[in-house]
């Protein structure tokens, strides 16, 4: 999967005529994230799956993910693996494309004191449940919000997204991973990318994929 595209079309329809408010970060904010990647999903052929749906299998184990479903072929009936009167659904589960999670923390708080440090474990701790996604492909959208050191390839999102992965045990080869990082400070949405390499050492080095400037105008409630 093409991360750059993701993110250059995550980030061009989030900023599109739109206004924006960074004094806080609602559940509107959330949501519309959620809509940008289950649109996204579906225009790529893939069965999205998102925690704000109201279809009733839409509650899955990530805040948004995309699944590639089976395809029964001609005069092919759905089975029951066995078992009379069960009957799977005629697009039946396969496997994930794609998992996300997004996490704004909490804002508010005076750097380098201890509510601080929980305010960025927050966004860490729904970054661990990507590690464990059986997908190639895995995305992670936070904000930094107007504090300094937090945000860019320097910052201590980024450092830290990095460390949690060179501590990680259990990486899949080509497992690639997207992070989305809304920067309240300089106005910046940013891509950065890295992948897990098939043979070798992991040095996890973190890429940028481009960013995308705040428009002057942005209502999350309104995207379209």
């Amino acid at each position: 999967m093409d991360l750059k595209l993701l993110f250059d079309e995550f980030a061009a329809s989030m900023v599109r005529e739109r206004s924006i408010q960074t004094d806080e970060r609602l559940s509107s904010w959330s949501k519309a994230v959620k809509s940008r990647l289950v649109r996204l999903g579906k225009r790529r052929g893939y069965t999205p799956f998102a925690t704000d749906d109201r279809r009733k299998s839409a509650a899955y184990l990530w805040d948004v993910a995309w699944c590639i479903e089976d395809r029964i072929k001609r005069g092919q009936l759905p089975g029951g693996a066995g078992i009379d009167g069960l009957q799977f659904p005629v697009g039946a589960y396969r496997k994930l494309a794609l998992t996300a999670e997004v996490e704004w923390g909490r804002q508010g708080q005076r750097p380098h004191t201890q509510v601080f440090r929980q305010n960025m474990e927050e966004v860490f701790r729904d970054f661990y449940k990507l590690l464990d996604a059986r997908s190639s492909t895995k995305v992670m959208v936070y904000t930094t919000w107007s504090y300094p050191l937090q945000a860019g390839l320097d910052g201590l999102f980024i450092k830290g997204f990095r460390n949690i992965l060179l501590d990680y045990q259990a990486h899949l080869p080509d497992d690639s991973y997207l992070f989305i990082e809304f920067d309240d400070r300089s106005r910046k949405i940013r891509g950065y990318t890295t992948r897990v390499p098939k043979r070798g050492p992991r040095p996890f080095k973190m890429l940028s994929v481009g960013e995308f400037s705040y428009p002057r105008r942005w209502d999350p409630n309104g995207l379209s």
